[in-house]
This record gives structure tokens, C-alpha cells and sequence, in this order.
């Protein structure tokens, strides 16, 4: 009898087991095999996803129905819907949202790749273009996106599972269009592996080296990058330029991919991690932003990089103020607006003298060529050269709001108090706090 095996111990450690159940043979046996376990049933889920490519789709789905209900385990089912574009990739997306949906941090997703699809992913991944992380191919236990994945079969080659479901007398559908090649993964399993198999029968057992080395090195590329980012006291949203730029180019590339991947889940194409890199070397007097699509954070965020820093921010939270801003403040009240909050504390010897808590105090927006003479300077200056003399990141200063008393500039968010408008060193004042999205 064909050799398949699981790992109890592993899939003790979690609460719910879903079986990603597409009714193919891998599948089929994977649902069999898991339910011929000592493992109580009300723990196994089998979980299909009806992708609506197929004219038999609904007949895959009433037929894996069946086969559940006959081994005794739970089945749910889910219908994808608004597929404008289909692609492998595409498709994958939205298997992890459907599975993101049914198990938390607690449970996990047993999938039946095995051997066979290792060995195909390498070598889809080779012509893509990979680096090293992507020659490990698939992986037995993994986490994407905050789901847990285990699959048994990886060294399992496909004629041991057909063995076993011959065996075992199985029934399973069969989908035609895993014979068209139009899809790369088909194309590869259909027309390239069998001219590579006649020609090196041991492809298996190299590109299982290969995946091995790549592991290994790929070790060691995380545990220097932990090492780095903790030395140059790297944050979850920033990494300080100065310090980054003590690492080698090499460090600082593998620090910051590690710091997007690992730290802030985010994958970033070979491209753009290039750009990015490029503007760290050759830092611009204007910061640069790249716009990345999170799945796992469900927004986009935007990796700025200016001569100070490397920030991560939610692009929600990137919102200028609107020019024709005019909002009433009371300055004993805190007020929203676009861009943050604002809000006073009384404090000795310094912010807006308490006189003005009776005048008319008006929130704007910045629009160009306005001037403030911060308190203890000799001289007003325009808040563009402010900013610039105190290097306020320009992304950050179209939401920095203008408070005005009395139609006159009084300050400049929390950063600066118009000299007339400053209580005296010997008095209590008003002190203006402000939060702006970007660092909630």
C-alpha cells in the first residue's frame, strides 16, 4: 500500500482542521487519509471553494458535498464572485481571503501538494525570476497572511498518492483544464516536466537539494537581519536612515526586505525592492513614496524614503488638508479634522497666552507663502523655510494645520508659537497638542 502519513503531533497543536477539499484526487485522499485518523470529527472541516470557471462547477461542489457527508466530517462551501480577471495568482488571493475567513491564529489549513507540485513551483519561480526564499518552494508548515498551512504530501511523489487512491477505491473529479497549457503551472507540469524527467530522472532529488541549500542560507539571511535591524533600532513603521546606512549595501537590502516580509507583512516585488533601494544609496533632497498593496492588512500602504527615514504608512492615514479649510476652534475643546486631532494643555511658560481663549480661533490649511515668527527668533520667516530649517519631512507638512487667531498666524500645529501671540515666560499658557493619523 502507497506510504502517506501525517503528523499527529502537529495537528494536535491547533483547534480546527480544514481540508482544502477541491474534490481532485490530491484532495480526495488528503480528506480520506485525515479521516481514517484518531482525531475527533467535529474538529475536521472540509472546506471547497467553488471558483465558477468550470461548467461543472456546481457539480464539483455537490459531489464533494457527498463524499463529506459519507466520511462523516462537516463540509463548507464558498461561491467566488466579481472574478473581472482570472489568474493563478488571482485565484490564490482569494482562496487565502476564503480561508482567512473560516480559521483564526488557533486552527489550520491542510492542503494535499505534494512532491510533484515542489518541484513544478521551483521551476515556476525560476523563470519569474526568485531569489533565494523562493527556491525553497513549498513549504511542509508555513504561515501566510496569519493562517497556518501543513502539507503531509511534500515528499510524496503523485503516482504514490494515485496508488493510494486506487487502493482505497476513491472517487475523485477530474478538471479538464489542468490539460490546457495556457496557464503557466499546466504548461510546465504538461508539456515540460515529462522532456526534463526523460532527460534527468533524478530531477527531483536536485531541485529537493536545492530547496534544502536555499533553506539553509536563507536561515542565516534571517538571522542577520534580525541582528541589523535590532542593532540599528529599526521600528515596526521606520527605520532611521543614518543608522541603515552604517550596513553594508548588501545588510541593508536583506534588512529591509526582512523588515517588509517579516516585520510588516508586506511582499514587495524584485522591482520596486529595487527602487526602494536605489532611493536609500542615492537619497534626493524630496523624499520618495512607493504605493504597495497589503492583502494580509487589507489597505495600501505607502513606504516613504527620505534622507531621514524609511516610513511605513497606512495610505488612509496620508490625507493632506483641503485648501479651502476653514474650521471654528474652541480651544478648550479638542476638534478632528482630516488630517489628525487637536487638542490644548495648560502649561507653564510656554504656548499661546490664555487671553486668546475668548477670541475667535480658525483651523487651515497651508497654501503657500505664509510666515511666522517662531517665539525667540529676531525675525519672521516663511513656514516653508521653517520646515525646512527643522526638517519636517515633506510628505507630513500639507497635514499640518495653521492655527489663526484674530485673522493672524498664531502657530503651526505643535511645532511653533508666533512670537505675539506667546503667554510670558513667568505664566501659565496653552500648549496645542496635536496627533495626525500618521501616528496613531
Amino acid at each position: 500500500m502507497a506510504h502517506l502519513t501525517l503528523n499527529n503531533k502537529i495537528l494536535n497543536d491547533f483547534d480546527k482542521l480544514g481540508i482544502a477539499f477541491s474534490g481532485g484526487l490530491d484532495s480526495s485522499v488528503l480528506l480520506n487519509l485525515i479521516s481514517d485518523q484518531v482525531i475527533p470529527k467535529d474538529r475536521i472541516t472540509a472546506l471547497h471553494i467553488n471558483h465558477g470557471i468550470n461548467n461543472d462547477s456546481d457539480k464539483w461542489e455537490e459531489f464533494c458535498a457527498q463524499i463529506a457527508d459519507g466520511l462523516g466530517v462537516d463540509f463548507k462551501s464558498w461561491k467566488l464572485k466579481d472574478l473581472d480577471k482570472i489568474s493563478e495568482d488571482i485565484l490564490r488571493n482569494k482562496r487565502h481571503e476564503v480561508f482567512k475567513s473560516w480559521a483564526d491564529h488557533n486552527d489550520l489549513i491542510i492542503t494535499g501538494h505534494h512532491l510533484d507540485d515542489h518541484i513544478e513551483t521551483v521551476l515556476f519561480r525560476l523563470f519569474r525570476g526568485t531569489g533565494i526564499q523562493g527556491l525553497e518552494g513549498i513549504r511542509e508548515i508555513s504561515k501566510v497572511r496569519d493562517i497556518n498551512f501543513y502539507r503531509p504530501f511534500l515528499k510524496n511523489k503523485k503516482k504514490e498518492i494515485l496508488k493510494y487512491a486506487q487502493e482505497n477505491n476513491l472517487s475523485w473529479v477530474e478538471d479538464d483544464s489542468n490539460r490546457e497549457s495556457k496557464f503557466s503551472r499546466n504548461m510546465i507540469r504538461n508539456d515540460l516536466m515529462p522532456k526534463i524527467i526523460s532527460r534527468w530522472p533524478s530531477i527531483g532529488k536536485s531541485i529537493s537539494k536545492l530547496s534544502e541549500e536555499a533553506k539553509w542560507n536563507q536561515k542565516i539571511l534571517t538571522d542577520i537581519a534580525r541582528e541589523d535591524l535590532a542593532y540599528i533600532e529599526a521600528r515596526k513603521d521606520k527605520i532611521n536612515m543614518k543608522r541603515l546606512n552604517s550596513l553594508s549595501n548588501e545588510r541593508q537590502k536583506n534588512a529591509i526586505v526582512f523588515w517588509l516580509n517579516n516585520e510588516n507583512d508586506i511582499y514587495v516585488p524584485s522591482k520596486l525592492i529595487f527602487q526602494i533601494l536605489s532611493s536609500v544609496i542615492e537619497p534626493s533632497s524630496e523624499s520618495r513614496s512607493f504605493i504597495i498593496h497589503s492583502d494580509s492588512l487589507n489597505t495600501d500602504m505607502r513606504i516613504i524614503v527620505s534622507s531621514k527615514e524609511i516610513r511605513m504608512v497606512n495610505q488612509d492615514s496620508l490625507r493632506p488638508l483641503p485648501e479651502n479649510l476653514r474650521v471654528n476652534w474652541d480651544l478648550k475643546k479638542s476638534i478632528k479634522i482630516p488630517s489628525g486631532e487637536l487638542s490644548t494643555q495648560e502649561s507653564y511658560g510656554k504656548g499661546l497666552d490664555k487671553k486668546y481663549l475668548k477670541d475667535d480661533v480658525i483651523i487651515k490649511a497651508r497654501v503657500g507663502g505664509e510666515r511666522c515668527k517662531p517665539f525667540g527668533r529676531d525675525k519672521s520667516q516663511k513656514i516653508k523655510n521653517l520646515f525646512q530649517e527643522f526638517e519636517i519631512p515633506d510628505w507630513k507638512r500639507n497635514s499640518i494645520p495653521l492655527i489663526y487667531i484674530n485673522d493672524r498666524i498664531a502657530a503651526v500645529g505643535d511645532l511653533w508659537v508666533c512670537d505675539e501671540f506667546h503667554t510670558n515666560l513667568d505664566e501659565s499658557g496653552i500648549s496645542i497638542v496635536w496627533n495626525d493619523n500618521v501616528n496613531k
